[in-house]
């Protein structure tokens, strides 16, 4: 059974990659969570190319860290 992930779980997603390389990401964020509200959890996740693989690579960086879901 698939998981359901929370909007800000997939935005956080979507973000890592960038903060891994020290990006200034506020701005993109916003844009990120404006997208997710206009075109809805499916797309979002295709657009900013949130496979299962990168959804799990983030899953695990926060289950070693200890971090919330």
């Amino acid at each position: 059974m698939a998981t359901a992930y929370s909007k800000d779980f997939l935005v956080s997603a979507f973000m890592f990659r960038y903060c891994e390389h020290n990006v200034d990401t506020r701005r993109m964020e916003q844009d990120a969570e404006k997208l997710y509200d206009r075109v809805g959890k499916d797309k979002f996740r295709e657009y900013a190319s949130l496979d299962a693989a990168e959804v799990a690579r983030y899953k695990k960086f926060c289950l070693d860290r200890g971090l919330p879901l």
